[in-house]
Order: structure tokens, then sequence, then C-alpha cells
């Protein structure tokens, strides 16, 4: 069965409590948003299992603070106490005692005073709070150090358990049918955005929740997306011969996936965009070869550069600008995740570690040429790694 049991979550912040105390912290706040938005969601919901949809909404002195946010106070030496703005949070029902406030702000802020000591207090998720907040706490709390502390929530997300792994699988399946469907979809005559609402039909229909995605075509492929809130251009149709990129994100449970295809229309690929697809391909796929435990995290991206180089692309038209494509991946479970797969930088000596679950890929894009992109998810076991995102 598919989930998180709460036993798991009470582990999770059981651990939690440990890496505060050995940072010297006398407990964390995690602080996240909801509003049916997959963006800094994390920290609350891997320690408590607690979505709320209620949106964002400005604040209004006097009646509510923070809307669509939700905060766990987790002293290193007493129980976790869940706090939103809403107790309609659906079930299952969070895996810790829940209170509402309107002022979610000062509710954390009298919880803090009364449950936890003074001096040093971790916050987790501290790039969802608006600064306001972050001065209201600090100026209210003289007695409590608020310092950063999202290292934490980093290292208690690192390696995943056999539930989240089966919640990572089942998420990086759906992600191929999805993309299998806007692969379906997407013939001469049809339009971007008919691509776009076929994949999202296919995760809505099987109960996932859709993040995002990236879509271009024809001759602005070397594009990400539409410049607009709307990702696709609603009125462009595909023509046969036209380089389709696309770039996908939901997820099961929380859980993401993340995975990138190219394809070309309606027509057998011109020897230049043969090129250009095996280019982002096999890179990406020589970097999940070496996806194993112990391997340091920049040797892997090394692969990737190394086959990419190589390339018959690579040959015709040189390297493209440095960085343009960012890191060859990322650790992927609640959130998108470090470590970020570069060869140089923060991180590259890291080692990785069986039970890991990582993103890794490349995009091309050069406005001459056009764009490409190729990305799978992966498990890294103690045999090697397991792609998650089926193939196309």
């Amino acid at each position: 069965m598919l989930g998180i049991g709460a036993e798991e979550y009470h582990e999770r912040q059981a651990a939690m409590r440990r890496l505060a105390a050995r940072s010297g912290l006398e407990g964390v706040v995690a602080w996240s948003r909801g509003g049916s938005a997959q963006d800094r969601y994390a920290d609350v919901y891997h320690l408590t299992g607690c979505y709320q949809h209620q949106p964002f909404l400005p604040d209004v002195q006097g009646r509510w603070q923070a809307r669509g946010h939700a905060a766990v106070v987790l002293p290193v030496d007493g129980p976790a106490l869940l706090l939103t703005d809403s107790a309609a949070v659906g079930e299952p029902p969070p895996a810790a005692p829940l209170r509402t406030a309107p002022d979610l702000v000062a509710a954390v802020a009298e919880h803090l005073r009364g449950a936890v000591r003074p001096g040093r207090v971790g916050l987790v998720g501290g790039a969802a709070m608006a600064a306001p907040w972050w001065c209201r706490l600090r100026s209210v709390l003289p007695a409590h150090e608020l310092v950063a502390a999202d290292e934490l929530g980093w290292a208690a997300r690192r390696v995943k358990s056999a539930a989240e792994l089966r919640l990572l699988r089942a998420s990086g399946a759906l992600g191929g049918q999805a993309t299998g469907a806007a692969w379906a979809a997407a013939v001469p005559g049809a339009t971007e955005a008919e691509v776009a609402a076929a994949a999202v039909a296919e995760i809505v229909r099987a109960g996932g929740a859709y993040y995002g995605m990236g879509i271009s075509s024809g001759a602005r492929s070397h594009t990400y997306a539409a410049c607009d809130p709307a990702p696709y251009r609603a009125g462009r149709r595909l023509s046969a011969g036209d380089l389709l990129r696309f770039d996908l994100y939901g997820s099961v449970h929380g859980y993401l996936f993340g995975l990138a295809r190219t394809w070309v229309v309606g027509a057998e690929p011109t020897t230049e965009q043969r090129r250009l697809l095996a280019a982002v391909r096999d890179s990406a796929l020589a970097g999940i070869e070496a996806a194993r435990p112990g391997q340091r995290v920049g040797e892997m991206a090394r692969r990737c550069q190394e086959v990419f180089e190589r390339s018959e692309f690579a040959a015709h038209h040189g390297l493209p600008p440095q960085g343009q494509a960012g890191p060859w991946g990322h650790g992927l479970g609640l959130s998108f995740e470090p470590p970020w797969v570069s060869c140089e930088g923060p991180g590259a000596g890291e080692r990785i570690e069986a039970g890991m679950c990582l993103v890794l890929g490349h995009r091309i894009a050069i406005p001459s040429v056009g764009g490409a992109a190729y990305q799978d998810g992966v498990i890294v076991t103690d045999s090697g790694p397991e792609i998650i995102t089926p193939g196309l």
C-alpha cells in the first residue's frame, strides 16, 4: 500500500530532535507553504503528513496572518505541535497534535515561549517565510535566537525509507504515463496547449498532483516555455518536422517526479536533429550509469560532461556557453533537493548513497539550432541505478 504511516512520521520527528540537539539547538520550527502550490511544502509535510489547500491571502491586521502556511514547533525534549490557520486539513489526520489560529505568526511565538527553552532555535523552511513574519518573531522572542537551519531538513530527507522509495517509483511511473500521453497528442496540427492538456489530464485521472511543465516547439524550441503564467502557447500549432521539447513535474502523495523528453513531430529526425537528441540523451544516461553507492557527485557530473563533449553535436557546434543548463542533476523527494550534480563547487566531493533518489539530465538551447532536453529519475541501489521514469 502506498503512503507513509504514523509510526514513520514519529520516527522522523525523533530524528529531527537528534539533529537539532547535535547542532546545539533547543528546538526547531519547520515552516511551509500550502495553497495548492508544490514549492516549499516539504518541511512540515515530511514531519507530519499535513498539507493544507487554503490559498495564500495578504495579511490583514487583526484578522489573519500567514494564510496558506503551516508550522511545526518541535522542542528537542518535548512533543511536536502542528500549527495551521485552518482545521480543514483533510484525511488522513496529521501525525502531530493540531492547533489552529488565524494569526499563525503569533501562535508560533506563543508556543515557542511555553514549550522551548530559551536559546537557539533552528528555522527549517525559512525561504517560505516572508520577511515581516521573520522580523516579528525575532522582535517578540528576545529569549529565543532564530537561526537558519535548512541543512537539517536536507539531511533528514537525503536517504529515503522503503515507503518513500515506493512512492517515488509510483510517481516516476505516473510521470512516464503522462509524458506518453503528451507524446501521443503531439501530432501535426495539434497545439502546444493540447499536448499540455493530455499530460495534465493523465496525472489528475491517476490521482496525482500536477506541478508544472516547460514546453516549446519549432523555431522557439530553444526557449524553456512561453513567457506567460501558462507555460504553453495556446495558438501555436505543431508542424511535421518540428522539435517539441517537453519537461514535466508532478507528484504522488507529495513525492515528485521530474522528466524531460524531446520529439520530432510527425517525421523522421534530420541528421542535425539526431545529433541534438543523441547528445542530451547519451550524456544523461552516462551519468545515470555512474549513479552508484560510493561514487562522488562531481565524478558523476564529469562522466556526463565527457560523453557530451565527445558527441557528434559538440563536434559540429562546439560546447554551449558554460553553465547554460546548470547542474547535470539534483536530488529528488518532496522537493528538488541537494545534492546538485556539478563537476565543481559545493557538494562535488559528496558521495552517493543507496536509497537516494536523483534526477539526471541535460538541456541544449541554441537559437540557431533549436532546443532539446532529456531527463530521468533514478534510485541509487546497492546493485546499481534503477531508472524510475519509463523511456519513450
